[in-house]
């Protein structure tokens, strides 16, 4: 409880935690709810700092406003100028030539025509005795003639009728050379020739504008296919726009390009921020909803586990903090498949895609929703999650990046060519993409060793790791314990075949055998195997020293595995393979000498295994250690060892909590008595070998 006074008023503030009863707070699907909700809050929120900027806009801004003090950049972009092409293009348009389909037959056929014209009036007036023929002279001017003009000419002299046909002609040929062009049903000639017509006499006028036909009609739809193809050369105006220049003076009217270049600059109108904000405040939310119903619904035991949880937040948290405050022209150079594959290998592919899908929708207000970007890093996701079930090696997964990056450089070519924006950034862009791929495995290679031992989570790099026979363990299981080392080896190759055939983690499987058995390293010789020349140091001892004894190899095989920082994975199997099985040997040696001996006083610990992985490794331990007892090993015989100790198994309820069903168990029988067969195999006697 907080108390201040001010102003002689006195304020009381008290704050309580929200009572929830315990039922709630350690409940599963509240615990699994409230990590959800942190994975989303983080997105969300820093995605939609992004748009922080529009909170503190004032402004106005219209077109026709005029600006009330100058408008200064507040971060360098390129933005596409659509009116500055708009511009150029209307200006190519008008300068542009027009075509023009040329008829030569007309200037000649006009022209005889004139000349025949008057030849006729001419004969008439010398006496020819003929009628004027006015058939073939409107058949090439493909109109009628008027009879007067014939009547005015007749009647002025020989001398004049030849005079005004020779001045005609010429002057009609001249009009045709200058063109008479024909557009849109107007017919156009040149303005001194138009002066040259206006001298004339009206009789003159009259009959020139009888032959006169236009030579050049306007051909539309090649000009504008010669327009097109000139337009279609001009490409987007990018133009670059530094920080701190100025865009708009004082005093200046806001013109559709000025509003185009505010809105580039993300300087909006207020009317428009208040929308801004609300549809990203909306997208946010439907993004929101649908991931968490995703996340909540699938993928309860990758959040539930503690430290997979916090490896998730960090990376997260660390890519939206880069591309949030990264500049959106250097995004494509980011290795954004980092994330990606860190999901992949510390949780599982189905993790990743899921949460990689998410990531990409909760980053599209950072990245001013460039859809380009989405789609190219979807299609890359969806083949990654297909091959990174295959990557088992360092060098497969800088060779997955290498090839989704091939495959984002293609789609963002394919996608840009056909959104119309190939121009010189786009190639600036690929090569960001491909830079991005090779780093993206080499950058997820060196930060998984640090999550690794960081959270300490088994990876499968950490797997082959931890397989490899040198490993100190290892080395010693082998020198110190040789028996068991061999045994160790057999459960291992048995275990990963049936891990395999039933769609477990045959990986895990092959090297948690390995190490099951570490804790025998302690006291070797009381472990049959380890015996050489028959000595057994159980015959000295009582059988309740020996159950102790070996009951406790299973606890102090994860404490030397803890020690050696053996990921918890494998010391859980440890714990598991054994279950709480009874000791009978020593139990019924015990019964001879005490009746009321304790049953549990001779089971271990356990607990029973609770995966499938941890199930087979125990069958395969059984199974491997009574086969070998055999004295006739056929598939007949092997079989039924197999199947009398995997039934001792379920009836003393040691699979009880293993998801194993009927089937995979049938499954698992026939490939520990093939493989038994394999490794038992009858070898054929050579000569003098009895």
């Amino acid at each position: 409880m907080k108390k201040f006074k001010l102003f002689g008023f006195k304020f009381i503030f008290k704050m309580e935690k929200e009572n929830k009863d315990d039922v709630q707070i350690y409940s599963e699907s509240y615990n699994l709810k409230e990590k959800v909700i942190y994975i989303l809050l983080i997105m969300a929120l820093l995605s939609f700092s992004a748009k922080f900027h529009l909170f503190f806009n004032e402004n106005s801004y219209k077109k026709g406003s005029i600006v009330k003090e100058d408008i200064y950049a507040p971060r360098t972009v390129k933005y596409n100028d659509v009116a500055k092409r708009e511009a150029i293009i209307e200006e190519l348009i008008l300068t542009s030539k027009k075509e023009y389909i040329h008829v030569p037959e007309v200037e000649v056929s006009h022209y005889n025509g004139m000349k025949n014209f008057y030849d006729q009036i001419i004969a008439l007036k010398k006496g020819a005795k003929i009628d004027f023929n006015y058939k073939i002279i409107e058949e090439s001017l493909e109109k009628e003639v008027n009879k007067n003009l014939v009547k005015e000419i007749s009647g002025l002299s020989t001398k004049k009728i030849t005079a005004q046909r020779d001045k005609l002609l010429k002057l009609l040929n001249e009009i045709y050379e200058s063109r008479v062009v024909k557009e849109d049903g107007i017919i156009n000639i040149k303005d001194e020739q138009v002066e040259k017509i206006e001298k004339l006499s009206p009789l003159e006028q009259k009959v020139l504008h009888t032959f006169i036909v236009p030579n050049y009609v306007f051909d539309k739809e090649k000009t504008k296919d010669e327009i097109e193809k000139k337009t279609s050369k001009i490409g987007e105006q990018i133009v670059e726009i530094q920080a701190g220049s100025i865009v708009a003076k004082k005093g200046e009217v806001l013109t559709d390009r000025k509003m185009e270049l505010l809105s580039a600059l993300g300087i909006y109108s207020y009317s428009e921020t208040i929308a801004r904000l609300v549809m990203n405040i909306m997208y946010l939310f439907i993004i929101s909803f649908i991931s968490y119903q995703t996340l909540y619904r699938t993928f309860k035991n990758e959040i539930l586990k503690k430290n997979t949880y916090r490896a998730v937040l960090i990376l997260i948290a660390g890519a939206f903090f880069i591309l949030r405050f990264l500049s959106n022209e250097y995004m494509f150079i980011v290795p954004f498949e980092v994330m990606f594959f860190m999901f992949g290998i510390l949780v599982n592919p189905s993790f990743a895609f899921a949460m990689t899908i998410i990531s990409l929708g909760f980053l599209m207000p950072i990245l001013d929703y460039n859809l380009i970007y989405f789609f190219i890093y979807l299609f890359a996701v969806l083949l990654g999650t297909i091959l990174l079930k295959d990557i088992k090696t360092r060098s497969q997964l800088i060779n997955l990046g290498v090839q989704l990056s091939i495959v984002k450089f293609i789609l963002f070519f394919i996608l840009s060519y056909f959104t119309g924006v190939m121009n010189v950034s786009v190639v600036v862009k690929a090569g960001q993409i491909i830079i991005a791929g090779i780093l993206s495995g080499m950058v997820s290679i060196a930060l998984v060793p640090y999550f690794e031992r960081t959270f300490n989570i088994l990876t499968r790099f950490k797997l082959l790791e931890l397989g490899d026979l040198s490993h100190p363990l290892l080395r010693d299981l082998s020198v110190k314990t040789p028996g068991t080392f061999y045994h160790s080896m057999m459960v291992a190759t048995l275990s990963e075949a049936a891990a395999d055939a039933i769609g477990a983690d045959s990986i895990f499987t092959r090297v948690a055998s390995y190490y099951h058995d570490i804790g025998k390293m302690k006291r070797p010789k009381f472990y049959v195997e380890n015996q050489e020349g028959g000595v057994n140091p159980h015959n000295s001892i009582s059988p309740f020293l020996s159950a102790l004894i070996i009951a406790a190899h299973t606890k102090e095989g994860a404490e030397l595995g803890k020690e050696y920082q053996i990921p918890k994975e494998i010391r859980d199997i440890m714990f598991e393979h054994q279950g709480t099985t009874l000791l009978a040997y020593f139990y019924n040696k015990a019964k001879q000498i005490d009746e009321n001996v304790q049953e549990e006083d001779f089971r271990y610990p356990g607990p029973k295994p609770k995966t499938k992985e941890s199930a087979i490794i125990m069958l395969a331990d059984s199974i491997e250690a009574a086969v070998r007892s055999l004295d006739e090993k056929t598939p007949v015989t092997i079989e039924a060892m197999i199947r009398k100790i995997i039934a001792g198994k379920m009836g003393d309820g040691q699979l009880s909590d293993a998801d194993l069903t009927f089937k995979e168990i049938e499954i698992i029988i026939k490939v520990f008595t093939k493989t038994l067969m394999g490794i038992h195999h009858v070898r054929i006697k050579y000569p003098g070998q009895k």
